[in-house]
């Protein structure tokens, strides 16, 4: 996207994060308060600062090095499952277990607890594919891809970031400063999360201006993520809507081209 497309974009995201901040379903009641408060945010800071470091490893070194010498996509996203897995799913796995964290504790729900918010999370994830496909602006690009490659991106990209970014972290963080501000300092970390995509992809190209940007559209995107986990309490309508957004342009491109 230019710069202009993105602050276009930023003033939309921005109402769109008003409209289900204030009129779509309700706020439940919020997790306990954590005994240790500080303890508890510590432990979101400590594990987004692994997150951070993960995907800086990821973006410099092993993107490169995976696609000079797997030529296969489908190979070179199979070879990163366990990659991801361990610090994203076993690492906080081990440390919510010794606070004993129940699976509902981290959205591991069928249910929604909001219908209306789930369908909303659903229906915004494929106009937010769409947008992009239509416009020619999608930042992960129109590469055509394996069907099996989608499904791999259902779990590392959809599954993961949710589940580490919203079931673990700002769970955390909810029960150490509540939900509003567990919202906002869940949505900024997981914008910084991006840092290393950011500067790789589009400092080059666009300059410094766009990569600020992309940050903040990915911060407003954790919190919309985040508003949706708690008003759904449950992972997976967020993770519909990640997915979506980030992926239902390439799939849109792909069925075009078949």
């Amino acid at each position: 996207m230019e710069v202009a497309s993105k602050i276009l974009f930023g003033v939309a995201a921005a109402g769109v994060l008003w409209v289900l901040h204030r009129w779509i379903g309700a706020y439940p009641p919020p997790l306990p308060r954590s005994p240790q408060p500080q303890r508890a945010a510590a432990m979101a800071v400590l594990l987004w600062l692994t997150a951070l470091g993960v995907e800086s490893l990821r973006v410099v070194p092993l993107t490169p090095w995976l696609e000079r010498t797997v030529p296969d996509r489908t190979l070179r996203e199979l070879a990163q499952v366990p990659l991801l897995s361990l610090p994203y799913l076993a690492l906080p796995l081990v440390v919510v277990r010794s606070a004993g964290w129940s699976a509902r504790d981290l959205g591991l729900v069928l249910a929604p607890r909001s219908r209306g918010v789930a369908m909303f999370a659903v229906a915004f994830g494929v106009l937010g594919g769409a947008v992009p496909f239509l416009t020619g602006q999608s930042v992960m690009g129109y590469d055509p891809l394996p069907p099996a490659v989608f499904v791999l991106l259902l779990y590392s990209n959809g599954f993961l970031e949710e589940f580490f970014h919203r079931g673990v972290i700002q769970s955390a963080l909810e029960r150490a400063l509540g939900q509003g501000r567990a919202v906002l300092w869940g949505g900024v970390l997981f914008g910084l999360t991006h840092m290393a995509f950011d500067v790789s992809r589009l400092l080059d190209t666009q300059g410094l201006v766009a990569v600020g940007l992309a940050m903040v559209l990915q911060g407003m995107a954790g919190s919309l993520f985040g508003i949706i986990y708690i008003k759904t309490r449950s992972l997976w309508p967020g993770v519909a809507c990640h997915y979506l957004i980030n992926w239902f342009s390439a799939i849109l491109a792909a069925a075009f081209r078949a």
